[in-house]
């Protein structure tokens, strides 16, 4: 996924109608939704089984290229069968301190940009995720840029795949128990 493209203009015939950009849209906002509300197992089902989700900290390399995307330290590279277990893991409280107490999440996507590719719709966004913890005084805020890969399924959007670069050098969390 090349983000630069995306923060150019886009090519005639790759411009998404209304209606597939309020499909984009309305994707983000239930899976944000999803991640929300703590429906991990309905966030799942939002993933194509090609899925690969990256997080990456932030890469700072020389001056003259202040900030190098898609490179850094990754804090999730996951496939399908590690998000499920990551998901198991964090919807049964017996298995894992991190989420005993449950966290609060709330997601906000933003500056949405999306361009059909050959391999489906590559969406850029913003993500700013509010989290709060009942075992810390103050509400934590994290926030990322996002390039995602959706496909068309007879089932509707799915993502296939999620580089997210943070914003922070370091994350000042107990852990990252929840999704970007």
């Amino acid at each position: 996924m090349n983000p630069q493209a995306l923060r150019k203009t886009i090519p005639d015939g790759s411009v998404l109608d209304d209606g597939a950009f309020r499909a984009v849209y309305e994707f983000l906002s239930l899976e944000s939704d999803c991640l929300g509300c703590g429906d991990l197992p309905a966030w799942q089902a939002l993933l194509a089984p090609q899925i690969r989700y990256r997080v990456m900290a932030p890469a700072f390399m020389d001056a003259a290229r202040p900030r190098h995307y898609g490179r850094g330290t990754p804090y999730f590279d996951d496939d399908a069968d590690s998000l499920a277990i990551r998901v198991r893991q964090l919807s049964t409280p017996s298995f894992t301190i991190a989420e005993n107490p449950p966290t609060i999440a709330r997601h906000f996507v933003t500056n949405i940009r999306a361009a059909r590719t050959d391999g489906g719709i590559e969406a850029l966004s913003n993500v700013l995720v509010l989290r709060v913890r009942a075992t810390e005084p103050e509400p934590a805020v994290v926030s990322a840029r996002r390039v995602d890969l959706l496909v068309e399924t007879p089932h509707g959007l799915r993502l296939a795949s999620r580089l997210a670069q943070l914003d922070q050098v370091s994350v000042r969390q107990p852990n990252l128990s929840f999704f970007i």
